[in-house]
């Protein structure tokens, strides 16, 4: 399967990024990545990882979607990070990192990113 890179413009600046997970046998345990380039710099990606506890259901929490509970809105949030919404916030975020996207920077934590934006993660570990 080939793997289709989206796009997002933020500020007349144009990103392209993919969503994948991948399942851990054996420790019931699932990575979703998310990867974000700035157009034309395919060596600098964002990287962004996020650890969670597979569900047997549904797989990946964070790609099927997951109520959780932002404390700074006091609203619950349906979180599907296949939603552009959500890569403009990690985008804003890994700048406030030091990612520019034509630099390399460490892989990201993404609960930490979820943390930040507000969300409680307790129920993804």
């Amino acid at each position: 399967m080939k793997t289709r890179l989206r796009k997002i413009s933020i500020n007349d600046t144009q990103y392209l990024y993919l969503v994948k997970d991948q399942y851990h046998s054996g420790t019931e345990t699932n990575t979703l990545t998310v990867k974000i380039f700035l157009s034309g710099q395919k060596r600098t990606p964002l990287v962004i990882n996020f650890m969670t506890r597979d569900h047997y259901i549904v797989g990946q929490p964070l790609k099927s979607g997951v109520e959780l509970m932002n404390t700074i809105t006091n609203v619950t949030e349906n979180i599907n990070l296949n939603e552009p919404k959500y890569i403009r916030q990690f985008i804003e975020i890994g700048q406030q990192n030091g990612w520019t996207g034509n630099n390399a920077i460490a892989i990201q934590n993404g609960i930490g990113y979820l943390t930040q934006l507000g969300f409680e993660t307790n129920q993804l570990s």
